[in-house]
């Protein structure tokens, strides 16, 4: 499942030729790659940050959608009201008149 790659030294690639079968032990008998850095927790790390950051990023998703959907009811709401408006003083123009000039 993991891929490693494993680095030869300098001293490792002038002995190719002639030991090769004791680079391939030595580096089957090291238990960190070349270097001294072992790569596995560091991978297990990032997979948990993305687990985390993929759960986050569905909630946002869900959260833009219901803020969508207010948004649409709200704009909607606000069309009726504006219209309702609009025909009552439409029908009711003389008597608005005389309340404003009062």
């Amino acid at each position: 499942m993991h891929n490693r790659e494993y680095k030869l030294s300098p001293r490792q690639h002038a002995s190719f030729g002639s030991g090769r079968a004791d680079t391939r032990n030595e580096c089957k008998s090291c238990s960190s790659p070349a270097g001294g850095i072992d790569l596995e927790p560091r991978v297990v790390e990032l997979e948990t940050h993305l687990k985390y950051i993929r759960k986050d990023m569905d909630e946002i998703r869900t959260d833009v959608k219901v803020i969508r959907h207010r948004l649409a009811y709200s704009a909607g709401a606000a069309a009726v009201v504006l219209g309702l408006l609009g025909w009552i003083a439409n029908n009711r123009f003389d008597q608005l008149v005389m309340l404003l000039t009062r």
